[in-house]
């Protein structure tokens, strides 16, 4: 159950980013997407090629995890898929925690947003991926 809940959140946040190297979608426009989404009020949009490798990424350990879980047919040495296990739950929870930091000179519309709900979810699939790490481990 956890596998499979932790990749279908990265796999609709990966698919997020895809919408959002193309789109300001579900904001009205750029200033608005970049003050709520990206902490600045800039309106200037980060590049295509960039949110599209967020996206990849995100989506690829969607992939990984159920891969881990033996959910999907596994590509690699099973230990270099672990590694990445744990690699991709550190990830999660230094964005999660290190988040908070974000704050300071951010727009207040992210503040908001990241403080409930960007860092604690990041922090939460951080742990789900811990789980799913140590309980490939012990395989």
């Amino acid at each position: 159950m956890v596998p499979v809940g932790l990749a279908v959140v990265l796999a609709g946040i990966g698919v997020l980013h895809f919408v959002w190297a193309f789109s300001t979608w579900p904001m009205k426009d750029a200033v608005t997407f970049t003050k709520t989404i990206g902490g600045s009020d800039d309106g200037v949009m980060p590049s295509a090629s960039s949110t599209m490798l967020v996206g990849a990424a995100l989506i690829g350990g969607a992939v990984l995890t159920l891969m881990v879980n033996g959910s999907v047919p596994a590509i690699g040495p099973d230990w270099l898929r672990l590694v990445g296990m744990y690699g991709l739950a550190v990830v999660l929870l230094v964005r999660g925690v290190g988040g908070y930091f974000m704050n300071s000179g951010a727009a207040v519309e992210f503040q908001r947003l990241n403080s409930f709900l960007y860092s604690p979810l990041c922090v939460a699939l951080g742990v789900l991926g811990g789980i799913v790490a140590v309980a490939a481990s012990r395989r």
